[in-house]
């Protein structure tokens, strides 16, 4: 991370102790609706962190899902799931066999994060933190809602995404602890577990996506280019880091920033366009002269200068999270690296 970058205006932080995730876009024709996610509620102090899948997931891997069955994780796991694990099984297409290959395939990474993962439902520092972003999101931002966030264990396939049951974490991706063996993981793996400290910086990203769709702004449209897709994932990642005082992709920035403009001057050409293999959702074709996803990147730096250059910050946030033309924001933001 360069230290060039800075967020100028930073809302108090507090902590409040009270008892408690690929983005889903709404579909619609003229006038497109929103979906619904879970329990909206208005209150941060009522935000819900739903852990109860992660108990039952070690269930079905210590009756035989550790030696690759995979009928106990259909009995143990995806039978009982709550109703944000039964969204994302269809969603995902998750079944017992998945888990099983995927235990099977990575005996000593699963044997090795379980710790950190049970770990999740009783470490009241860190659901702290995340109860106290959402503080912070309301206080930035007062049209924010909370709903539901369900701590869950999928097949390696998404860190974190949004639905109609709310936010969905898959925490194998974020239980790394100091000498977790990666040497079975594939590069996009690698890439993307984190340690369990990081999940709140998922889940700010992930609740930045839930109010742009409410927002009724881009996120919304159908059909969105190149451009819209970046500011969306871009304006999460800042919005996100605004909360959680961490970024997702800040993995980018060293390859980045050298070639910002280079970079920004070949977004131009394609940024109106609907392919976004060269820019978004392509960590898996990265190659070592070009990491994937630098479309977060750009979407950020451009979020990045609006946020500057505006005097009301939290108007600046505002607008971030409720883009409706595309252009005219870029045009706003003054960015020109």
């Amino acid at each position: 991370m360069t230290p060039t970058r800075r967020i100028p205006w930073r809302v108090p932080r507090a902590i409040v102790l009270v008892a408690l995730v690929g983005v889903a876009g709404a579909c619609g024709a003229d006038e497109p609706t929103v979906v619904r996610h879970g329990d909206e509620n208005p209150d941060p102090a009522q935000a819900v962190f739903v852990t109860s899948d992660i108990p039952r997931f070690w269930a079905a891997y210590d009756a035989g899902g550790s030696t690759g069955l995979a009928a106990p994780f259909q009995s143990e796991y995806l039978s009982r799931a709550s109703s944000g694990l039964a969204t994302f099984i269809a969603s995902r297409n998750v079944t017992a066999t998945s888990l099983a290959t995927m235990v099977r395939n990575f005996p000593r990474y699963f044997a090795d994060i379980r710790p950190n993962t049970l770990r999740l439902a009783t470490d009241d520092a860190l659901l702290g933190r995340m109860r106290e972003g959402y503080v912070r999101i309301k206080e930035i931002y007062p049209a924010a809602v909370f709903p539901p966030v369900t701590f869950l264990i999928g097949r390696f396939s998404t860190g974190g995404t949004t639905t109609g049951a709310g936010m969905l974490v898959g925490l194998e991706f974020y239980a790394l602890g100091s000498s977790t063996p990666l040497d079975e993981l594939n590069q996009f793996q690698r890439d993307n577990v984190r340690p369990l400290d990081s999940l709140p910086i998922i889940v700010a990203h992930e609740h930045a996506h839930i109010l742009q769709e409410r927002a009724r702004g881009i996120f919304v449209r159908l059909n969105k280019n190149l451009l819209e897709q970046t500011l969306l994932e871009g304006g999460a990642d800042f919005v996100g880091e605004i909360v959680s005082h961490g970024n997702i992709n800040a993995r980018l920035w060293d390859y980045a920033i050298p070639r910002e403009a280079a970079l920004w001057a070949e977004f131009q050409n394609a940024m109106h366009g609907s392919n976004v293999s060269r820019w978004l959702y392509n960590q898996g074709s990265a190659t070592p002269d070009r990491p994937g996803d630098l479309g977060y990147f750009i979407g950020y730096r451009i979020a990045e200068a609006y946020y500057n250059r505006m005097t009301d910050k939290r108007a600046a946030v505002r607008d971030i999270i409720e883009i409706r033309n595309a252009d005219q924001f870029v045009t706003q933001s003054g960015y020109s690296p």
